[in-house]
């Protein structure tokens, strides 16, 4: 079955998120994200980087609207403490590049603070899926050495 049709990746029947091997988060939001939606979406993202040294998110943002303030919040808190070296958003209307890019800011403020490189939580928007796989699979390479 195709992890997107799967109803064990259903969040709250709208949204979905999965892993896929080796090192990404897939994750589709449909709409508004509440707070009780944002805060099952992040427990099954911080399982699924349990014991993981590279982590990538592959998101569809086409049908994305906004996610809450408290969810927000808990999005920035939960993406410090993951190994995140990417965030590929594809098909992605104005209003979902600006709450993703809310969201990278507030990390990024955070990660400087801890002296922590940036450079590493880098957001990026492709037209289509294929682009953003390759975009991860050059920050892959690119950051290798972290699975040395």
């Amino acid at each position: 079955m195709e992890p997107r049709e799967d109803p064990n990746n259903l969040v709250f029947g709208k949204h979905v998120t999965y892993f896929e091997e080796p090192d990404i988060i897939f994750m589709a939001l449909v709409g508004d994200v509440s707070d009780a939606e944002g805060l099952e979406l992040l427990r099954r993202q911080k399982a699924y980087a349990e014991g993981k040294k590279m982590l990538f998110f592959l998101m569809e943002g086409r049908q994305m609207a906004g996610i809450s303030p408290a969810a927000r919040k808990a999005v920035a808190e939960t993406l410090k403490q993951i190994p995140l070296y990417g965030m590929a958003i594809f098909e992605a209307p104005l209003k979902a590049r600006v709450v993703a890019k809310l969201v990278i800011t507030a990390i990024n403020l955070a990660a400087r603070a801890f002296r922590d490189d940036p450079s590493t939580n880098k957001i990026e928007f492709f037209p289509s899926e294929e682009e953003a796989r390759q975009w991860i699979a050059g920050r892959r390479e690119k950051y290798k050495d972290v699975l040395a």
